[in-house]
Parts: C-alpha cells; sequence; structure tokens
C-alpha cells in the first residue's frame, strides 16, 4: 500500500517519506521533477496555487487511488474542513479538521494563548481605528505574501499589532498530550514592496541559547495541553532578547523539513507518524553545524529552458519549458556549513547562482 502526500508542495515530504523507504505518491500543485522521482506517482492539481484546493479537485486527484493513508502539508489552513473531503479516500495522518480550525482561528487561538499566559501580540477581527503600528492578515494565510499593512476592513482577514523581534520557528513532535521540541530556526523575508513579509528561508541553530529554548519547549507542551496537537507542528514566534511573542501556530509539517528532516539520524516521518498514533518518540540529537534553505523567487518572467542542469543542492525542479511569472516560486536551494551564519550565506549565493544561471539577473 502507498501513503498519499497532499500539499501546495509536496516534495520535502516526499523525501522524508523516501529517507525511510516509505512509499508515497504525491498530489501538488508543481509536479517537479525531483518530486516525481521521489514518488511513485505524481498528480499536478492546477489551480490550487492560486486559489486553494477545492473538494472538487482532491476529489479527482485521490479518487480511485489504492492508499492506506493521506499525509497533508501546506494548503488546508484557509479550510480545515477540506480535510475531511480527504478521509472519504482513506484515513488522514495528522491533526483533524477540528484541531486545525481552533489554531487557524486567529481570535481563539489568542484566547488559548492568553489562557496559558503565553504572550503574542493583540489581535482583533476588525480593523483599528487607526491602522499606523497594525498588520492586516488573511485567515489561514502561509508564507507570509498575505500579509500587509493593515488598511480598510476586508473579507477573511483579521488584525495583529506590529511587534518587534527576530522572527523564529520551534518544530516539535505531539502526542495529543505533550510535545517535544526538535528544532529551532531563525527565519528571514525576501520582502518585496508590494509584499513585505514574503518568505524568504530559514536556518539552524537559531542561536537562542539554553534557558530560552528550554521555555519555549514548556510554550510547547502547554500549547499541546490545551489543544491536543499531534505529529509535526510549529511554533511561530517574534523573538527579542530573551522575551517572546507567540505569532501562529502551524498544525502540519512545513518548511523547516529541509534543514532538519536526514540531519545525522533524524528522520522526521516516523516522528509524524508516531505522534499521530500517540506516542511521543525520541528525538535523535541534531549535529553540529549550520543547515539552511532559501526559497528562490523570479525577479521577473523566465522559462527553464531545455537541458537545463539543476544543481545538487537545488530542490523543488521545475521541468524544462516550465514558465514562471514575477514573484512565482522558482526552486528551493540547500546549504549545509559550519556555522549557521555561513549557511544562511551560502544559500543566498546559491540563490544568485540560479537565478544567473536561468538568465534572470
Amino acid at each position: 500500500m502507498t501513503v498519499a502526500i497532499v500539499a501546495l508542495s509536496g516534495r520535502a515530504l516526499a523525501a522524508a517519506a523516501r529517507r525511510v523507504g516509505e512509499r508515497c505518491c504525491v498530489v501538488d500543485c508543481f509536479a517537479d521533477e525531483d518530486t516525481r522521482a521521489l514518488a511513485q506517482r505524481c498528480i499536478r492539481v492546477d489551480g490550487a496555487l492560486a486559489h486553494g484546493f477545492t473538494a472538487a479537485l482532491l476529489r479527482g486527484a485521490l479518487s480511485g487511488r489504492d492508499i492506506s493513508g493521506i499525509v497533508y502539508g501546506a494548503g488546508f489552513e484557509a479550510d480545515p474542513a477540506l480535510l475531511a473531503i480527504l478521509a472519504e479516500t482513506a484515513p488522514v495522518l495528522g491533526n483533524p479538521p477540528e484541531i486545525v480550525a481552533a489554531v487557524k482561528d486567529p481570535t481563539r487561538l489568542a484566547a488559548t494563548l492568553a489562557a496559558l499566559g503565553l504572550p503574542h501580540p493583540e489581535t482583533r477581527l476588525a480593523p483599528p481605528e487607526h491602522g499606523e503600528g497594525w498588520l492586516s492578515k488573511r485567515v489561514g494565510g502561509s508564507g507570509g505574501v498575505h500579509i500587509r499593512r493593515a488598511g480598510a476592513a476586508a473579507p477573511g482577514r483579521y488584525y495583529q499589532r506590529e511587534v518587534a523581534g527576530r522572527p523564529v520557528s520551534v518544530l516539535f513532535v505531539a502526542d495529543g498530550r505533550r510535545a517535544r521540541t526538535i528544532g529551532f530556526s531563525a527565519q528571514w523575508c525576501d520582502a518585496t514592496p508590494e509584499q513585505p513579509f514574503r518568505y524568504g528561508g530559514c536556518v539552524t541553530p537559531a542561536g537562542l541559547g539554553m534557558r530560552l529554548e528550554a521555555v519555549l519547549a514548556e510554550a510547547c507542551d502547554a500549547v499541546v495541553r490545551a489543544t491536543g496537537l499531534v505529529g509535526l507542528n510549529s511554533l511561530d514566534l517574534l523573538v527579542a532578547g530573551e522575551g517572546f511573542r507567540v505569532i501562529e501556530i502551524n498544525p502540519r509539517p512545513g518548511a523547516t523539513l529541509d534543514i532538519f528532516d536526514g540531519s545525522g539520524a533524524l528522520k522526521l516521518w516516523p516522528l509524524h507518524l508516531a505522534g499521530i498514533r500517540g506516542v511521543l518518540p525520541a528525538v535523535p540529537r541534531a549535529p553540529a553545524g549550520g543547515r539552511a534553505a532559501s526559497l528562490v523567487y523570479a525577479p521577473r518572467p523566465l522559462t527553464v529552458p531545455p537541458g537545463f542542469a539543476w544543481p545538487d543542492w537545488a530542490a523543488d525542479r521545475s521541468s524544462a519549458g516550465s514558465v514562471m511569472a514575477s514573484g512565482d516560486p522558482v526552486c528551493t536551494v540547500l546549504a549545509p556549513a559550519a556555522t549557521a551564519q555561513e549557511a544562511e550565506q551560502a544559500v543566498r549565493e546559491c540563490a544568485r547562482r540560479i537565478l544567473a544561471a536561468l538568465g534572470a539577473i
């Protein structure tokens, strides 16, 4: 039997499955060359990247498939009820719809964090009278492209007071009662005038110090006790000195798979499945050194030329002839190094080299 992976981009989850010998098929928006090589079958769902998955798209992609379970990634936060559509085909291996809905509802999450005594920005559904110092975010949005400075009220958006700090994410595995941290990563934006908070990349270690890491591990534990999260999840924060504010929870595996999975003895696929079964697994210690991943965006329209040779450190490799509009993702670049700073510098240079090779800069 085969496990299905359904996500806006399924390549990182497919790589995690492949590392432990799991057979998988992938349903995503890209069907990139390396995803097809990792999976038994890869099904591209057109239209979901711009407009999100729909019941019709999911049923069309999964109907008649002989699969034993479904692992999902990004793409369901805005409409968690779609997870029930997946369950029509096979058991869903992840947080159930009601838990995803609870942690992605901005006011419910703010109330939960307040009850736990965890610091977080002021959050509201109505726009503030004076927008200065406030951000407007789309409910269920991901990747930072939906975040903008607060303005007039708009459907499906909420408002969060802007706070200072360095973006940090805590990857953890949960069994519905407890959490165990896997790793801490720092993140950065690849800003444009229209999208000042567009996700750029991530790097580990985050350099937080043992004391703050212990506090954040306790915060993850408290969140799991309050919400019932299972499997792999992440807690996103802004950190300033020894202080922090919780920004959001991602109730599924995310972008940091690329810097944690396969690092030394660390294999994230079995940790995810163990947590879903209600088992809190032991987490191998990551080896020393830095690891970084960065998303590369097209600075202008471009086409992948015939015979283009993707380097080994590039992932999410589009096929020859693929056309990208300005701002579209081109690929992901990965780099290990002796330190986090060197790893981040390396992926930034890798991104420049890819765009130069494609004639985009």
